[in-house]
């Protein structure tokens, strides 16, 4: 990744502070019925439920929690897969998962993913649909992550081409913020899903 300006760079983690803060302000019941409006508006969408492999992420902290998404969709025999950081092999791949927590494991971050083999290991290429979590998010399809760069280095086959696979960010309203100066290195979303519903961005990469 390039070097980035210090006024962005000043915004985004601005933004990035903003974001969190609103996140770990909702209650535990609110993120509950919160996953599970996420549920309600994303399990029954066509290009969700309709893919062959869709990949998501086990929620840490105070993030939207996406699981009652994917047990809808196991259910509907989409094969799910979740991120997975490997010391022999270079940036994130996805691992299939078949909804079994005794099969997820912390991994040096501390966050859960599948125990595989590496050669079963996939690229983001090989994925339909990619659900993404957000740190902040705003409505021409710009995200924040967490800042550590995994997501921009996996999406990297998205540059300058439209979906597969398709990118749908997810994450609780109050992440929305009006505006995320962009790096020449992201990758504009498809569209964003939160508790009131899924949005459709109309200024994703065009070809």
């Amino acid at each position: 990744m390039g070097s980035t300006q210090p006024d962005i760079a000043t915004r985004r983690h601005a933004l990035r502070t903003q974001a969190r803060a609103a996140r770990r302000a909702l209650g535990e019941e609110a993120r509950a019925e919160a996953a599970a409006a996420l549920s309600s508006h994303l399990a029954d969408r066509p290009e969700l439920a309709g893919a062959r492999r869709l990949a998501a992420y086990v929620a840490s902290g105070s993030e939207i929690d996406p699981m009652p998404t994917l047990h809808a969709l196991l259910a509907r025999q989409v094969e799910i897969y979740l991120p997975h950081i490997e010391h022999a092999l270079p940036g994130m791949h996805f691992a299939h998962w078949n909804g079994d927590v005794q099969r997820l494991k912390r991994n040096r971050f501390g966050i859960l993913e599948p125990m595989v083999d590496t050669r079963d290991l996939l690229g983001a290429d090989a994925i339909e649909v990619i659900l993404l979590p957000l740190v902040a998010f705003d409505r021409r399809g710009h995200r924040l992550g967490s800042g550590a760069g995994y997501y921009d280095r996996a999406l990297a086959c998205r540059a300058g081409r439209h979906a597969p696979p398709l990118l749908v960010g997810v994450a609780h309203a109050c992440q929305e913020v009006e505006d995320i100066p962009a790096e020449p290195w992201d990758i504009p979303m498809d569209a964003v899903a939160t508790e009131l519903g899924y949005f459709p961005i109309t200024t994703a990469t065009e070809s």
